[in-house]
């Protein structure tokens, strides 16, 4: 996004709250105070005015050792993560292993030449694909429209009822789905809402490609792809937060510090500090896991990388401009729906990506919640 609108970074760092979870109650990682009431509903003897005092003194001490026991455990969280992140080869340990013949299928389908045949003899050495697309062709919504009786169980076959169009579609998105983490709790719901946002952008950015007739597949899957860093941060953060827990566990039982030990076994994670933890880190993370790709023909860590470096608008390939214009959307219409940007702001910020009545009036027409398969 360009780096030239003032308040984009507070736009975005909204949005990514929104994304997280983060409570706007909640003080950014230290307790919440002012949930204690000290006042009294009706005159104390002095022994019980004594009694609620120590009780009070007694929860602020607790909640004093909670905060800092939670920052202290964040600054080692933060050397840890800021380790793994810039260890490309550790990053891609906690993704999912798509093979190395699936990235040949992404240049393929970028290729004008692309034939079912040559796309077989790929999609056939990709065992999990090959699954996917086989469990996706024998649905019951499909199966009555194919001639077979019984169930697909020839790829090829599958592959020709699909065409290329769809298949333009699935694969990419399988891949994505494939490296989302099993599991984000206690951040409930953000598996969801980063796949959610992450196949809107994807729609969006083919909408407004297929508008320029350039690039659909490209920004397709750019658009899907600018969330990768989204689930690489979610995945360290979680895994070294209960690392690093556990080594500060280990170490008070070892001191046989039981008030230490009580107070780190009650802590979470952190939405607030998982939030700029993405801000911080996802859109260099997007770059630098697909330009382990090695693809030749689709552009899609080149456009990543630029998207990266925070240009102005005008200074982005037209590829990049139409996937920040479909970031930039999915975004504000997020943020809208929320109620966490005023018109003022809408228009400020709609206006940085050059979004254009027409495009707005386009993508406001577009469902960007499914995709549109047929068989």
């Amino acid at each position: 996004m360009p780096s030239s609108t003032p308040s984009y970074d507070a736009f975005f760092a909204r949005f990514l709250d929104q994304l997280v979870g983060v409570d706007p109650a909640v003080v950014r990682i230290h307790y919440e105070p002012g949930k204690n009431d000290v006042s009294a509903e009706r005159t104390l003897l002095q022994v019980e005015a004594d009694a609620r005092l120590a009780r009070q003194k007694n929860l602020k001490i607790q909640a004093q050792l909670t905060d800092f026991a939670q920052a202290h455990l964040h600054d080692e969280v933060s050397d840890e993560l800021l380790r793994k992140l810039h260890n490309i080869e550790h990053v891609e340990s906690t993704l999912f292993n798509l093979q190395p013949a699936f990235y040949a299928i992404l240049d393929l389908l970028s290729s004008k030449a692309v034939t079912i045949n040559k796309l077989d003899s790929y999609i056939s050495k990709v065992d999990w694909l090959t699954e996917d697309l086989l469990r996706l062709v024998n649905q019951p919504q499909y199966r009555n429209r194919t001639a077979s009786a019984g169930l697909i169980k020839d790829i090829k076959v599958a592959l020709r009822l699909f065409g290329i169009e769809t298949l333009q579609q699935v694969i990419p998105v399988y891949a994505f789905k494939r490296m989302l983490p099993h599991s984000t709790e206690p951040f409930s719901g953000l598996k969801t809402r980063i796949w959610q946002h992450a196949l809107a952008v994807a729609i969006a950015a083919r909408t407004l490609a297929d508008l320029e007739n350039s690039h659909g597949f490209s920004a397709f899957c750019v658009g899907l792809f600018q969330s990768l860093g989204y689930i690489v941060v979610t995945r360290c953060y979680l895994r070294t937060y209960q690392q690093q827990k556990q080594k500060q566990i280990l170490n008070a039982q070892a001191m046989r510090d039981s008030g230490i030990i009580e107070t780190l076994d009650k802590l979470m994670p952190d939405a607030s500090f998982l939030s700029e933890s993405m801000a911080e880190f996802a859109a260099e993370l997007n770059a630098d896991v697909t330009s382990r790709w090695q693809l030749d023909v689709q552009p899609l860590y080149q456009t990543l990388d630029q998207m990266s470096e925070g240009l102005g608008f005008n200074d982005n390939s037209p590829l990049t401009k139409i996937a920040l214009q479909a970031q930039t959307y999915v975004q504000w219409q997020s943020l809208k729906r929320a109620k966490l940007i005023n018109n003022e702001e809408s228009l400020r910020w709609l206006a940085a990506a050059q979004l254009t009545n027409e495009k707005m009036a386009l993508l406001a027409q577009t469902n960007l919640s499914r995709l549109n398969i047929e068989i």
